[in-house]
């Protein structure tokens, strides 16, 4: 796994995407599932010459708001939203502005949606959307240049139909296929997503100041995933994600494992917390220690790490023969100081049509008295 050497990452990303493109096919990037794309019940949407379509048919903006801000964990009726790619994404932003609604509910639903979608620009690999090309392109090096191009991941993956809702389908059970071992870690960015969505629902700065603060930490948990995943690992070790190390049998019994480092260098700091991943053993518990210190030790590069007492793997299991560290995340899901607000202006949206009080001289007028 060490072949990289001292090719930087970018370097190996090139020669990827080069080889990719030399066949025509796509090629696998990384083997873990997305762990956000639970088996839920799916909700297409496009942008189709103007038009927002679905794949429950005609759906107004405020009913595909109302199924985007569903993120409660024990609806039964909970779904996923699914794009094909950024533009539309982008489009259907464009589309909520032009929503119309005949209620506060709706209206509210709609403006939150607009902000769940806007931050959803940003981290594609969000619980409640999912987008489809985003997430092709981290599982997949793509021998094309445009990975939002939906109809190039056809050509690429031999799936007819890519804009077809069956072409869709099987492009997105393409981008999850897999099983992860590292539940765990894939909960709490569930976990953290959710959190994100419903603090994104309600528009003020605490709320917005606390999604800066989830979605830095929710970046850092992604990090790891990528880390840890095998197929991406020969990436992240020209890269320096993740560090080839050498436990070492101690000739006494002590309390600190100290470890070789072929590379010569590592990216961690000391005090920063370290997990090993385990090639003989991926379902291990994703555990380690804390870094204690390091240096050269006659020519070779030592690592001295305070093992973790929990769990059941421990440095001994891999005493002379090569295993992987990374960086682990910091800190678990996000907490917020606060419960968010139930409702958007300190009262419950009204269920009902809204009453438009004209005044009688206005409605003698012609001023329209109808509900909002």
């Amino acid at each position: 796994m060490n072949a990289t050497g001292s090719m930087k990452a970018s370097e190996y990303a090139a020669q990827r995407r080069a080889e990719a493109s030399t066949t025509g096919r796509a090629l696998q990037r990384m083997s873990e599932t997305l762990p956000t794309l639970h088996a839920r019940e799916k909700l297409f949407v496009w942008v189709d010459k103007g038009r927002v379509r679905t794949s429950d048919g005609p759906m107004k903006g405020r009913e595909i708001a109302a199924v985007l801000m569903n993120t409660d964990d024990e609806s039964e009726g909970r779904r996923e939203v699914v794009m094909p790619t950024m533009r539309d994404l982008r489009l259907l932003l464009r589309a909520f502005s032009k929503a119309r609604f005949d209620t506060i509910d709706q209206r509210n639903a709609v403006l939150s949606a607009r902000r769940v979608l806007d931050v959803a620009v940003v981290a594609p690999w969000y619980s409640s959307l999912t987008v489809i090309t985003r997430a092709l392109g981290m599982r997949y090096w793509a021998p094309f240049e445009d990975t939002d191009d939906l109809r190039a991941w056809g050509r690429a993956l031999r799936i007819s139909g890519p804009l077809s809702v069956t072409g869709m389908e099987d492009l997105y059970r393409t981008a999850i296929h897999g099983s992860t071992t590292h539940g765990g870690l894939c909960a709490r960015i569930t976990a953290a997503c959710d959190r994100i969505t419903r603090s994104r629902s309600f528009p003020s700065a605490l709320n917005d100041a606390q999604a800066y603060v989830a979605m830095e930490a929710l970046g850092d948990q992604w990090k790891a995933l990528c880390a840890v995943d095998s197929t991406l690992r020969p990436y992240n070790l020209a890269g320096r994600r993740t560090v080839a190390a050498i436990p070492q049998r101690p000739s006494r019994e002590r309390n600190t494992e100290r470890c070789q480092i072929p590379a010569g260098s590592i990216p961690f700091r000391e005090g920063s917390t370290v997990w090993v991943v385990d090639p003989q053993n991926p379902d291990s518990d994703l555990r380690g220690g804390r870094v204690a210190g390091f240096g050269y030790d006659q020519g070779d590069f030592i690592l001295e790490v305070d093992p973790d007492a929990k769990g059941s793997w421990s440095f001994r299991k891999a005493y002379g023969r090569e295993v992987f560290l990374v960086e682990a995340p910091f800190g678990g899901a996000p907490r917020f100081t606060r419960k968010e607000p139930s409702s958007w202006e300190g009262g419950v949206p009204p269920e009902d049509p809204v009453d438009r009080i004209v005044p009688a001289e206005l409605s003698l007028a012609g001023m329209e008295t109808t509900p909002l």
